[in-house]
């Protein structure tokens, strides 16, 4: 009978590992999807980048937008409306970031920003939340969902290694 019962927990051991590797192959796949789309984003705010001029801004108003929601009540949500003039002379109003930890924009505040010639009203704030924050999340996070699973799987290989040892003595 104790041969039966070690062979059983071995097979348990190694469906336990089994379904515990599928888990974390989707976590790694998810990973590498994440950090997939963090390059492209890099890879489009670089180009946008090389094409966009600069110019200063004014914060003319703080657009207010209302956000119901079941649980957490009634929300108002606070966006920039930024005014500047391109090196071609012609006036343009485009919306910001929305104002949250990251990016802290009032009423009269003047800011840099980057905006495309052949397309004025795709401007950005020149800021790490406004050009890199999406990009870096998303690597840091990816990052995260292929480490954290890939570690956690060799330190598994490696205790089911050590109780086959154990086991077969």
């Amino acid at each position: 009978m104790p041969g039966k019962a070690r062979l059983r927990t071995k097979v348990e051991h190694k469906r336990q590992l089994l379904v515990f590797g599928a888990v974390a192959l989707l976590f790694c796949a998810g990973g590498v999807v994440a950090v997939m789309f963090s390059v492209r984003l890099y890879a489009e705010t670089r180009r946008f980048l090389s094409r966009a001029e600069s110019a200063e801004g004014r914060v003319v108003e703080m657009e207010k937008t209302r956000e119901s929601n079941r649980e957490r009540g009634t929300r108002y949500t606070y966006t920039p409306v930024i005014l500047f003039t391109t090196k071609a002379g012609g006036e343009v109003r485009f919306k910001g970031p929305p104002r949250t930890v990251l990016v802290k924009l009032e009423e009269g505040d003047t800011v840099r920003l980057f905006y495309d010639p052949d397309a004025p009203e795709d401007a950005r704030v020149d800021s790490f939340a406004g050009l890199w924050f999406g990009a870096a999340i998303l690597l840091a996070v990816g990052a995260a969902a292929i480490f954290i699973p890939a570690l956690t799987m060799w330190q598994a290989w490696k205790w089911a290694k050590r109780e086959g040892k154990r086991e077969g003595a």
